[in-house]
């Protein structure tokens, strides 16, 4: 395995990463949402490690017939970006119920 940095690749990795940034990808949660750090930092790991695995890596496989093993590597990083992707959606949904069932569970506690 190895990195192979081009122009062109190295262009496709800042986008992708800029795309994951405007979609608030590093932004961790709030302080209420402290035990969905860890889970958070997992995908945006994932979603790194996806997109450089897509953009510059480069593996060549034999000897004599030598072949190379990208198109494998770019399935594998669109795949965990996807996942990223969708980990972030199921954390981002249960901040959500999070915020909501907080909010009730204040709003319907009766005042004495």
């Amino acid at each position: 395995m190895e990195f192979t940095f081009t122009p062109v690749r190295i262009g496709i990795l800042a986008i992708l990463l800029a795309a994951f940034w405007l979609a608030d990808g590093f932004e961790l949660p709030g302080a209420g949402f402290a035990y969905l750090r860890r889970a958070w930092l997992y995908s945006m790991l994932l979603f790194v490690l996806g997109s450089v695995c897509a953009t510059i890596v480069d593996h060549w496989v034999g000897n004599l017939d030598r072949s190379n093993l990208r198109c494998l590597y770019v399935v594998m990083g669109v795949l965990c970006m996807g996942g990223a992707f969708m980990y972030q959606h199921v954390l981002k949904s249960r901040m959500k119920i999070g915020s909501t069932a907080s909010h009730w569970s204040v709003v319907a506690t009766p005042s004495t």
